[in-house]
């Protein structure tokens, strides 16, 4: 719910919110073609730009790319489904639930 209000409601001045959105031609180096959180403003018109001007210190860069990383493995976990080949699940120990190998 949050997500659609920040669409339909004008971002204040210098201020974003983050939404998943497709990941294609990001300014923030993320991987192509996922979903992922980013940080957007909108006129309130239902459609968002990415906000390019946040700043990011190491400790978030380095929790950013650790779930870039779980993404991306993920994805490769369904690349049968997807048609982007054969799946191939190396999902790193940290994501698992416990019990599983």
């Amino acid at each position: 719910a949050d997500a659609i209000k920040s669409l339909v409601t004008p971002t204040p001045e210098g201020d974003w919110f983050s939404t998943g959105v497709y990941t294609t031609g990001n300014p923030y180096g993320i991987a192509e073609d996922i979903v992922f959180s980013m940080p957007c403003r909108s006129k309130g018109d239902g459609d968002y730009e990415l906000a390019t001007d946040v700043s990011m210190d190491d400790f978030l860069w380095e929790r950013i790319k650790k779930s870039e990383a779980e993404l991306l493995a993920e994805k490769k976990c369904v690349a049968h489904l997807t048609g982007e080949g054969n799946a191939f699940c190396d999902l790193p120990e940290d994501t698992m639930l416990p019990g599983e190998v």
